[in-house]
C-alpha cells in the first residue's frame, strides 16, 4: 500500500502531488506512516524525495503563531542544514500531515486571505490552510491522513486528491480473530453468527481495538448468563452493555459516579466533536463544557477516556464509536432552551440532525443509530440502574414531530433516505414507536440488494399500518437455509447467515405487508428482478383473503408471473387484485383495473386472457400495451369486446404491433361494444386504410367512444379527411389525439372546418408534431372563435413560429374563446412574439393553462412574462418556479390514459 500510493497515473501519466490515507479511528494509520517514515529515512521508500516532515495533528493544534519554516524544524538537526534552504527548492518534498480530523481549525479562511510566503507568522490554522489548499508550496506533496467521517470537511480543501483507503481487518480476518478471542467453542458458533448476521456491528469489527471490545463485552454477558443473540441484535444493545460495564467498575472503587451534570456536559462535548468532526478535547474544549481536572479524571479511571501519551492537557474518548454513543445521549439529557442561558448550537438542533444522509454527513450516522436505539426501554433502564438517575424520554416525541416534517418534506422519494431511516428504526426494536413513525409515510420506495436490507424492511415494514402505496426494488436472489453446523466453515463469503430464519422466511414477511396492512392499494415493482420461488411468495400473498391491493404494476417481472409453473389468476374481488395459483387461465371477478403493460402478452396468451374475459362482468378497464398481441391476438380479443355481455370501458392497445388489416374487425367491436369509452391505439401502423376503417365505425349513432387516441400511427391528411367527416355527427367522442401523424395544413383544413358545425362535440384535441405551419393557424383561429365545447388545444413541436401566433392570439383573446389549456411547446417562438403573449395573458377571459417550453425566448422576455404572471388580474395558473426569472416553465399535464 505504502509503495504505491505515488505511483504515476496512468490516466494523466502524472505522480499525484496529493493522497489522502483514508481509515476508521484506531485502524492504523498513525501507526502506518510512522513505519513509512522510518523506511524513507533508512532509504527503502520514496527516495524521489529529498526530505519528509511529519506533521502531527494533535501537536499542530496546540501550536499559536509561527512561519511554517518554523514549524516544521522544531528539532531539526543543525546537520541538515538551513531549513529556508531546503524549502526554497520544495518540489521534491514530502509533507505528511497525520489525523486530519485532530486539527482543531475551522478552515473557514476565504483562499485570497491565506499565505504563499513561509517565512511570515502567522497563525498556524493559516499555514496548514495555506499549505492543503497549494497556495503555499504549490508543487509540493502531500500526504494527509483522515478518518472516513473526516472526508466531507477534508475535501473542499484539496486539489484533485488521490484517495487510498485502509481497510482494516479482512471479513476473513474478522472471522478469525472472532473464534480465537472468544475461544470456547461451546458459544463461541453463536457469538460468532450474531456479529456476522449485524452487518453494521460486523463492519465495526474491522477495526482491532474494536473488534477486542465486542468480544471482551460478550465474554462478560455469557457469563452473567444474559443471551449473546439479543446484545448483538443491535449496536446500541452492545455498546449499551459495554458502557454500562465501564462504570458498573466504580462501585468497586472509592470514586464517586459522575453526577446527571457532570454526565450532561460529557455528552454535551462528545455531540459537539461528533457535529463538527474534531474529536481531540484540549483544554479550551474542557473549560467551555464545564468539565473540571476531577471529572476528566473519574473519566479516565471508567475508561471512557483516555490522556494521550505524548502531549499534555490532550484527552480523547477511548474510541470514536464510545463518544458516539455519549453524543446521542446528549439528546436526552440536554436542557430545555428556554432554561438555559448559552446560546442555542447547531448540534442542538434534532430536526437538523434528523434532516443528514449517510450521503452528505457520515460522521452522523453511527450517533444516529445509538440516538434511535436508545429508545428502546429495556436500553434506559440499564443505563438508568447504571447511572443513578433518571434519563427523561421527552425526544420521543420531538423525533416524530421530526419525521413528521421530513415527509412533508417528499423525504419518502429518497430510496436511500428511507432505507437509512428503516436501520435507524429497526435499532430501536420499539414496535411501538415504528408503528407511531411510519403513520406519517403513506407512501414508501425501497430498494433491497442485499439480505441484510431484507432483514431490515422485513421487520420495519410489519409495523408500517398507514401504509398506501409501496415501490419496491427488490434485486435480491433467494438463498436457502444454511446449515448451522456448517457456519464456522462458510461464514467467511459475503452474504449474512441466519441462525433461525432462512432468506425465504423473510421475503414471506415482508410480503405479508400486502394481507396484514389493509390500507395498502397499490404496489409497484416495475423495476424488480424475482425468480420463481419469490413470485410464487408474492402469489400466495396477493392470494390472501385480507389482501386489499387495487393496483399492481409487475413491469419486467410480468412476464414471470405468467410463466409460474401453473398459470396466475387475476381476481378483483370487492375492488381488491389478487393473484392465486390456480390452473389454466385467468380469472376476472368485482371491477378494477387489470394493468398487463410490457408483459410479453403474446397471441396465445392473449387467446388464453380473451376466453377469460367472454364471461366476465366486472372488469371496465384493460391495458395491455407494448405487448406483441399482431393481429391475430388483437381479434380474439375485439370478438369478447363485441360481446353484448362485455363491461370494458376503458382499453390500452399502444404499441402492440396492429396493423391496418386489424381495423375492420376493431370498427366492428366498436360499434356493437355497449360499454367502450376510451380507446388507445397510439404506435400502431394503421395508415390512412386504418384509419378510413376506424372512421366508420366512429359515424354509427351507436357508437359509445368518448375518448379516441391515435398518436403515432402514421396516418395523413387523407386520413384526417376520413376522421373529419365521421366527427359531424358523433355526439359522445370529446377527446381525440392525432399527435405525431403527418396532417400538415391541408389535413387541418377540413377537421378545422367540422369543428365550427353545432353538431361536433369535440372538446379535447392533440395535435403535437403534425407538421403544420403557421398558414394553418387560420383555420385554427376561426375555430377558437367560434367553437364553444372546445377548451384543450395542444399545438405543441409544431412549426406555426411568430406569425402563426400572432393569429391565433387575436382569436384567442375573443370573448367567444373557451380554450383553458393551450400547448405551444417548441413552435419556433421567439421574442418577437413577447407583445402578443402579454397581451393575451391579461385580456384572455377563458386561458388558464399554457405550456411555452423549449421556445428560444431571451432572458428579457421571460423576465416580462414573468411580471404580468405575477398579476393578481392574470388567469393564467403559471405552474413552474422562476426564480431569478431563470426559467420559465409552463407545465401542461395531460395523459389520455
Amino acid at each position: 500500500m505504502l509503495k504505491s500510493m505515488f505511483d504515476v497515473d496512468i490516466d494523466t501519466y502524472k505522480m499525484p502531488r496529493t493522497v489522502i490515507l483514508e481509515g476508521s479511528a484506531g485502524i492504523g494509520k498513525t501507526t502506518l506512516l510512522r513505519k513509512a517514515m522510518l523506511e524513507w529515512a533508512d532509504g527503502k521508500l520514496y527516495r524521489q524525495f529529498t526530505y519528509a516532515f511529519y506533521l502531527s495533528g494533535r501537536e499542530i493544534s496546540q501550536e499559536k503563531e509561527k512561519s511554517f519554516a518554523q514549524l516544521i524544524s522544531k528539532n531539526w538537526p543543525p546537520s541538515e542544514g538551513p531549513i529556508e534552504q531546503i524549502l526554497s527548492k520544495y518540489s521534491n518534498l514530502l509533507f505528511i500531515i497525520d489525523s486530519f480530523d485532530e486539527l482543531d481549525f475551522s478552515f473557514e479562511e476565504p483562499e485570497f486571505a491565506l499565505c504563499k510566503d513561509w517565512t511570515q507568522k502567522h497563525p498556524v490554522s493559516f499555514l496548514i490552510s495555506s499549505l492543503l489548499r497549494k497556495v503555499m508550496l504549490p508543487k509540493s506533496f502531500l500526504l494527509v491522513t483522515a478518518r472516513s467521517t473526516a472526508w466531507k470537511r477534508l475535501m473542499p480543501l484539496l486539489q484533485n486528491p488521490h484517495c487510498v483507503k485502509f481497510p482494516g481487518l479482512s471479513k476473513n480476518a474478522r472471522i478469525g480473530y472472532i473464534r480465537h478471542l472468544l475461544k470456547d467453542k461451546t458459544w463461541a458458533m453463536e457469538a460468532t453468527c450474531s456479529i456476522r448476521r449485524n452487518e453494521r456491528l460486523f463492519n465495526m469489527c474491522h477495526v482491532w481495538h474494536v473488534l477486542q471490545t465486542i468480544c471482551s463485552c460478550l465474554k462478560e454477558q455469557v457469563e452473567k448468563g444474559d443471551n449473546v443473540a439479543v446484545t448483538c441484535q443491535t449496536t446500541t444493545a452492545l455498546f449499551t452493555c459495554y458502557i454500562c460495564s465501564l462504570f458498573s467498575q466504580m462501585d468497586k472503587s472509592s470514586v464517586t459516579l459522575p453526577n446527571e451534570t457532570i454526565m450532561r456536559n460529557l455528552c454535551q462535548a462528545a455531540a459537539e466533536g461528533i457535529w463538527t468532526m474534531k474529536h481531540m478535547l484540549y483544554k479550551k474544549n474542557l473549560r467551555k463544557h464545564e468539565l473540571t481536572t476531577n471529572d476528566i479524571s473519574v473519566f479516565l479511571d471508567m475508561k471512557v477516556l483516555q490522556k494521550d501519551r505524548e502531549y499534555q492537557n490532550c484527552y480523547a474518548f477511548t474510541h470514536l464509536h464510545v463518544q458516539e454513543f455519549f453524543a446521542a445521549l446528549f439528546y436526552f439529557l440536554k436542557e430545555n432552551p428556554e432554561e438555559n442561558d448559552h446560546p442555542i448550537q447547531p448540534f442542538d438542533n434534532l430536526h437538523l440532525l434528523l434532516e443528514s444522509d449517510h450521503l452528505h454527513d457520515p460522521h452522523l450516522e453511527q450517533m444516529k443509530c445509538f440516538l434511535f436505539g436508545l429508545l428502546n426501554k429495556d436500553r434506559v433502564q440499564q443505563l438508568e440502574e447504571t447511572f443513578k438517575f433518571t434519563i427523561p424520554m421527552d425526544i420521543k416525541g420531538e423525533l416524530l414531530m421530526g419525521l413528521e416534517a421530513l415527509e412533508k418534506d417528499d423525504f419518502h422519494s429518497s430510496e436511500l433516505r428511507l432505507m437509512e431511516l428503516f436501520h435507524y428504526l429497526y435499532e430501536t426494536q420499539d414496535k411501538e414507536f415504528i408503528t407511531q413513525a411510519l403513520s406519517y409515510f403513506p407512501k414508501i420506495a425501497v430498494k433491497i440488494e442485499e439480505e441484510t436490507q431484507l432483514f431490515i424492511c422485513s421487520f420495519c415494514l410489519k409495523h408500517c399500518c398507514s401504509l398506501q402505496t409501496i415501490k419496491l426494488t427488490a434485486m435480491a436472489k433467494l438463498k436457502n437455509k444454511v446449515d448451522l453446523d456448517h457456519i464456522a466453515e462458510t461464514c467467511l463469503e459475503d452474504s449474512v447467515y441466519w441462525t433461525d430464519w432462512t432468506v425465504t422466511d423473510y421475503w414471506k414477511d415482508l410480503f405479508s405487508v400486502l394481507h396484514t396492512n389493509e390500507s395498502l392499494r397499490e404496489m409497484n415493482l416495475y423495476e424488480s428482478s424475482l425468480d420463481e420461488s419469490l413470485m410464487k411468495i408474492l402469489s400466495e400473498e396477493l392470494s390472501h383473503p385480507k389482501c386489499k391491493l387495487q393496483k399492481l404494476l409487475p413491469g419486467e417481472i410480468g412476464h414471470k408471473m405468467m410463466g409460474i409453473k401453473k398459470e396466475l389468476i387475476v381476481d378483483f374481488n370487492e375492488c381488491t387484485l389478487r393473484v392465486l395459483s390456480e390452473k389454466s387461465s385467468f380469472h376476472v371477478g368485482c371491477p378494477g383495473p387489470l394493468l398487463l403493460e410490457s408483459c410479453d402478452l403474446n397471441r396465445y396468451r392473449c387467446l388464453k386472457l380473451s376466453e377469460a374475459l367472454c364471461g366476465n362482468r366486472s372488469l371496465v378497464f384493460l391495458n395491455l400495451s407494448t405487448n406483441n398481441l399482431t393481429n391475430h391476438g388483437v381479434s380474439s380479443l375485439c370478438k369478447v369486446l363485441g360481446n353484448p355481455a362485455c363491461c370494458i370501458e376503458r382499453l390500452c392497445l399502444a404499441s402492440c404491433g396492429i396493423t391496418k388489416a386489424m381495423c375492420e374487425v376493431l370498427s366492428l367491436a366498436i360499434t356493437q361494444s355497449k360499454r367502450l369509452t376510451h380507446l388507445s391505439l397510439a404506435d400502431n401502423f394503421l395508415e390512412d386504410e386504418g384509419i378510413k376503417l376506424l372512421s366508420n365505425a366512429l359515424r354509427y349513432p351507436q357508437c359509445t367512444l368518448q375518448s379516441l387516441v391515435l398518436r403515432c400511427c402514421s396516418f395523413t391528411s387523407i386520413g384526417s379527411e376520413f376522421l373529419s367527416t365521421a366527427l359531424l355527427n358523433n355526439r359522445n367522442l370529446v377527446h381525440l389525439d392525432l399527435g405525431y401523424n403527418r396532417l400538415e395544413d391541408s389535413g387541418i383544413k377540413l377537421l378545422c372546418y367540422i369543428l365550427q358545425q353545432p353538431t361536433c362535440a369535440l372538446q379535447e384535441l392533440e395535435l403535437m408534431g403534425c407538421v403544420l405551419q403557421s398558414e394553418g393557424c387560420l383555420d385554427l383561429a376561426f375555430v377558437l372563435a367560434n367553437n364553444p365545447n372546445l377548451w384543450s388545444l395542444d399545438l405543441g413541436n409544431n412549426n406555426i413560429k411568430d406569425a402563426g401566433l400572432h393569429i391565433l392570439c387575436d382569436a384567442l383573446k375573443s370573448s367567444n374563446c373557451h380554450i383553458r389549456r393551450l400547448g405551444l411547446e417548441n413552435c419556433g417562438l421567439t421574442h418577437v412574439c413577447c407583445q402578443d403573449l402579454l397581451s393575451l395573458f391579461t385580456n384572455s377571459q377563458s386561458l388558464i393553462q399554457i405550456n411555452l417550453m423549449k421556445n428560444a425566448f431571451s432572458y428579457n422576455t421571460i423576465r416580462n412574462f414573468c411580471k404580468v404572471l405575477r398579476s393578481p388580474s392574470c388567469k393564467i395558473k403559471f405552474i413552474a418556479d422562476y426564480i431569478s426569472f431563470l426559467i420559465l416553465e409552463l407545465l401542461y399535464l395531460r395523459v389520455p390514459f
